[in-house]
């Protein structure tokens, strides 16, 4: 079909790109068989439809639809109509006023703010608003009628659309765009140029171009899809951050110097758009890369600008990628059979702190998604989903997050054990993180592979048993607690032993069953575990227990 270009899902990187430019498509309402066709893995895209189709436009206006409301632009206008309404009270507060006036002047002042106005002030009216806006006498304004006025125009300047669509991307390429990639108006000598006009030089002329050449006679070809390329249409992959150096100035790492990692326009143009595929969640963004088809891959990645209310209440609780993760999971839930052969990957753009930006990779298999679907461990996850974080020392901790990150990285949960049973030690009455404890062991027991967790259940009751016949514990036992604490953390199963068996001795106390079993079972560690959070008080109703001890 010369009449079409074709697109092969492949990286994450050209996934995000294609999820991205699919919905480029939608929102220009193109005709789904007609002007792109879907077919597997295959996207197909008509030359025509492309030639007359503005993309410059459409790329930005798709990324202010998505990305305005993290620009400071909305919340301006808002303070605005704030201000503005405090006119008709009958008690004005000018302290109040004066600090929205202070955040109006601060926002807009911003270099990136400016250069943008200065790059489309010949295409709009009354600019002179803004510049008056900024300067530092508007702040100290008398609240009088003329501020009214100027308010009001301010208001109508900012809702133009060319300069809401200029100054909310001006925010979303400084703080967005730049997490993936740099290039076009990004680089420092294009700060003052016209946005639109830098992105149409830069990936939408070339794309053109190449569309109407002959590509027969190029002898290279595009890293990324194998298209032939020459000189001309060759683009280096080096735009995108973490992925290649500048290859222009260092060749070196290159097989005999050969410059050989450039992408076709087709492919530049859909990287290009690889801020789009991925979904933000909080700091993070995140793409579900399930390569099985392209349908599949629009769908776990669709974003959809209608929540509703309890929809941005879940959002605001997937405060990262391993909340989000299990959404996921939760998702796969009635599909895992799918999923036998086709592992998931899920990327994450991770901001950290002091502005780490790096990529993460987790894997999501048929045993991971039937170790979180689990009906006891789901079950635990929604518990610890509905508890705030705790205080340890002075950091706060998600339970939750915790336990998440270490199925998902298949890592052991004895070191969250020895930690929240050293903080129940430490705070003494805070029984609550016992019963934590008690629940995590038993994730732990059942990832390992137990299969009766009424043996757990024997060891808590027996630790429950000797607390009741000991006085004081929490603090009379404290340091014996944390000698089996520490026995269990090295794996000293007979030390561990040994402090019981002193202690019911001392005590006349018969030996129960479940003591042997520390040494002989492999659950040793996890049935002595729940020993000691029955030691600390996790054994009765916590039903009851929670609401006097937790939050």
């Amino acid at each position: 079909m010369d009449d079409y270009i074709e697109i092969l899902t492949g990286d994450f990187l050209k996934n995000s790109g294609i999820v991205a430019f699919i919905s480029l498509l939608k929102e220009d309402y193109a005709k789904e068989n007609d002007d792109y066709i879907i077919d597997g893995n295959r996207l197909q895209v008509k030359k025509e439809y492309l030639k007359n189709t503005n993309l410059t436009d459409l790329y930005f206006h798709c990324m202010v639809k998505r990305y305005q409301n993290e620009t400071p632009i909305p919340k301006i206008i808002e303070e605005i109509q704030n201000i503005l309404r405090r006119f008709d009270y009958e008690n004005i507060d000018k302290k109040d006023i004066q600090d929205r006036l202070s955040f109006i002047s601060d926002k807009l002042g911003a270099a990136s703010f400016k250069t943008g106005i200065n790059s489309i002030k010949d295409e709009v009216e009354d600019s002179d608003i803004y510049f008056d806006v900024i300067n530092k006498s508007f702040k100290k304004s008398k609240i009088n009628d003329e501020l009214k006025e100027k308010l009001l125009e301010l208001k109508k300047f900012l809702s133009t659309d060319i300069v809401f669509e200029t100054l909310c991307f001006k925010s979303i390429c400084y703080n967005i765009i730049n997490k993936f990639w740099e290039k076009s108006f990004l680089l420092r000598n294009n700060a003052k140029k016209n946005m639109k006009e830098c992105y149409e030089a830069d990936f939408i002329k070339p794309l053109m171009d190449y569309l109407e050449i002959d590509t027969d006679k190029m002898n290279d070809q595009c890293i990324d899809c194998g298209n032939s390329i020459n000189s001309k249409f060759s683009i280096p992959i080096s735009f995108m951050c973490d992925f290649a150096d500048d290859l222009a100035r260092k060749k070196s790492a290159l097989f005999n110097f050969n410059m050989d990692m450039s992408l076709c326009p087709i492919c530049a143009f859909l990287y290009s758009l690889v801020p789009l595929g991925f979904i933000r969640y909080n700091n993070d963004y995140i793409f579900v890369n399930q390569n099985g088809s392209i349908e599949e891959l629009s769908r776990v990645n669709t974003y959809n600008i209608e929540h509703t209310k309890e929809r941005l209440q879940e959002d605001y609780q997937l405060r990262d990628k391993y909340q989000k993760i299990y959404q996921i999971i939760e998702g796969y839930e009635l599909e895992t059979q799918k999923l036998t052969n086709n592992n998931i990957q899920i990327i994450t753009r991770s901001i950290k702190g002091n502005e780490q930006i790096k990529y993460e990779f987790d894997i999501l298999d048929n045993y991971l998604i039937e170790i979180v679907n689990n009906q006891y461990i789901s079950k635990t996850l929604e518990y610890f989903k509905k508890k705030n974080v705790i205080k340890i020392n002075d950091q706060y901790l998600s339970v939750f997050r915790e336990v998440l990150k270490r199925i998902l990285n298949r890592v052991n949960m004895y070191d969250l054990i020895n930690l929240l049973l050293r903080q129940s030690i430490v705070s003494g009455e805070l029984s609550y993180l016992a019963y934590y404890t008690n629940r995590i062991v038993e994730i732990q027991y059942i990832i390992k592979g137990g299969k009766s967790m009424g043996e757990l259940y024997h060891a808590r009751k027996d630790g429950w048993d000797l607390r009741n016949k000991l006085e004081n514990v929490d603090e009379n036992y404290r340091g014996t607690i944390y000698q089996l604490t520490n026995a269990l953390k090295v794996d000293d199963r007979n030390k561990f032993v040994d402090i019981i068996l002193r202690i019911y001795t001392s005590k006349g106390l018969p030996i129960p069953f479940s003591i042997s079993r520390v040494l002989e079972s492999n659950y040793g560690i996890e049935i002595g575990y729940q020993f000691i959070t029955g030691l600390k008080g996790a054994y009765e109703s916590f039903g009851e227990k929670e609401n006097n001890d937790d939050e």
